[in-house]
């Protein structure tokens, strides 16, 4: 090798180190918190394959066992963005932490189930009577369950209501400490496994439930490009997602130990759908630009903060509702890409 080639071999090095740098420091960083026990098919792919970081995004994440345990982190600026059910979100919102919902990530149908033990005689709500039915009280568990038991002109003083984790479900059924349960996936899809029957779901209730991006006020207005990056990382997940079921969801099947068979299985059993960004502007979702009151996910926020104030897991209702959601990112995003 000539000494040329060798200066031309430094320079060269010595550019691509720089380069690479450069493209390290352009790196937004974010703070994301999720829910370990929930499933999240987009946000595993889009962890897993590096799409975050061909975004330019440094994503750190954080686990959490229920969305209630993320306020604290939000409360305390240790978490930019959370993803949660409606529940925890309105009661941060409604206790004055300074929070907003960006969108609504997933809509389920069937996620959330009543499953029971048919050796026990139970093959529709209305034969919970007397029974011990598990349910995380304060939930969407909960609400599921007295919406439920409403329909089938039943109390709640009319079973054994077990106040119990996702999680400690299924041993508590398998167990025999309980003889039904409201729960979602995957805990929904175990004590069928172990041999309990679906006798109520969302869709048969006349419900909606899913899952929220919540992110704090002052992320949204401190870290714009950040927020940018982020919203153009999940549009390009959902496309991927469309054109390549099998290939996204591998990430969330592995992270949760199971079988691609199986876990399309589970899938299949949530009935899911994921709302587009142009869809989140409309009155099924958060609504039209001045209209957000007067869609179906406020109304169906609202009910839960009644639900809620009722059962004493909040302590008032907020004096205005308009500030739970925050469609301005999403609104910049989408005009950017025409």
């Amino acid at each position: 090798m000539t000494r040329l080639t060798r200066k031309l071999g430094l320079v060269a090095g010595l550019i691509l180190t720089t380069l690479g740098v450069a493209s390290a420091q352009e790196l937004k960083p974010i703070r994301i918190g999720f829910q370990s026990g929930e499933i999240n098919v987009l946000l595993s792919y889009a962890l897993g394959s590096g799409l975050f970081k061909a975004n330019g995004l440094d994503v750190k994440v954080s686990q959490f066992p229920a969305g209630p345990a993320m306020l604290p982190a939000l409360a305390a600026e240790e978490v930019d963005l959370a993803w949660m059910g409606e529940f925890p979100a309105v009661t941060g919102y409604s206790n004055g932490l300074p929070i907003q919902i960006l969108f609504m990530e997933r809509i389920d149908a069937t996620n959330v189930r009543l499953v029971a033990n048919p050796a026990g005689g139970i093959a529709a709500p209305a034969d919970l009577k007397g029974k011990r039915v598990g349910a995380a009280i304060g939930s969407t568990s909960h609400y599921h369950l007295l919406r439920a038991l409403s329909q089938a002109n039943l109390k709640a003083s009319d079973l054994t209501l077990v106040n119990l984790t996702p999680a400690n479900m299924p041993p508590a059924y398998i167990a025999g400490q309980i003889d039904a349960a409201f729960v979602w996936e995957p805990n929904a899809g175990v004590i069928e496994r172990a041999g309990a029957k679906p006798i109520a779901t969302t869709k048969s209730l006349g419900m909606i439930t899913g899952g929220v991006w919540v992110t704090r006020k002052a992320f949204i207005g401190g870290s714009p490009d950040t927020l940018q990056r982020f919203l153009k990382t999940w549009d390009q997940a959902q496309q991927d997602y469309k054109a390549k079921p099998a290939e996204v969801r591998q990430y969330e099947a592995k992270r949760i130990d199971m079988a691609p068979a199986q876990f399309d299985t589970l899938i299949e059993g949530q009935t899911v759908a994921h709302p587009t960004l142009e869809q989140t502007l409309t009155a099924d979702f958060l609504g039209a630009p001045g209209q957000e009151l007067n869609s179906r996910l406020m109304k169906h926020l609202q009910g839960i903060g009644a639900f809620l104030l009722e059962e004493k897991r909040i302590q008032a209702l907020p004096g205005d509702w308009t500030g739970l959601f925050d469609t301005k990112p999403i609104q910049a995003y989408l005009a950017s890409r025409k």
